[in-house]
């Protein structure tokens, strides 16, 4: 099946669309364009026009993407990271981001998670929360306070 081919204008207004409903960063509206069949050009030109009018931030992404990967899914700084940089957003953004995690709210998502795992050895819960992408000085800080 073919795609349809838009004009540069059609793409615009697809993407500014998509990049409206949720925050999302160059990488994620770069292939829904390459889906949509925008030749690489074009994508380009596009992903610029909307950074240039803020429908799209790195920044503002990553911000988002580390809060709520901490509040709702209880992901740790490392896994939230390494999925950062999955999405192509550059380390100095993802540190930034980082530095804005509500500690209280990050010790809190840890001590769940090992409260998930009751009944189990100390062996499984660290690979449990390591998983989650928690550091192991972190596990080691909590370990600590509890005892």
């Amino acid at each position: 099946m073919e795609k349809t081919v838009l004009s540069e204008p059609a793409y615009l207004s697809k993407a500014e669309h998509y990049a409206a409903s949720a925050e999302r960063c160059r990488e994620q509206v770069r292939r829904k364009l390459v889906s949509w069949g925008a030749p690489a050009a074009v994508c380009e030109r596009i992903l610029d026009t909307l950074e240039d009018t803020h429908f799209i931030s790195e920044t503002r992404y990553a911000e988002a993407f580390v809060h709520d990967k901490v509040a709702y899914q209880g992901w740790g700084r490392r896994k939230i990271k390494w999925m950062l940089l999955g999405e192509h957003i550059s380390e100095s953004v993802i540190d930034e981001a980082l530095k804005n995690i509500d500690e209280q709210e990050y010790f809190h998502q840890l001590r769940r998670a090992i409260a998930q795992k009751k009944g189990a050895t100390w062996d499984q819960v660290t690979r449990f929360v390591l998983q989650r992408g928690f550091l192991p000085d972190e596990l080691t800080q909590v370990r600590q306070d509890a005892e």
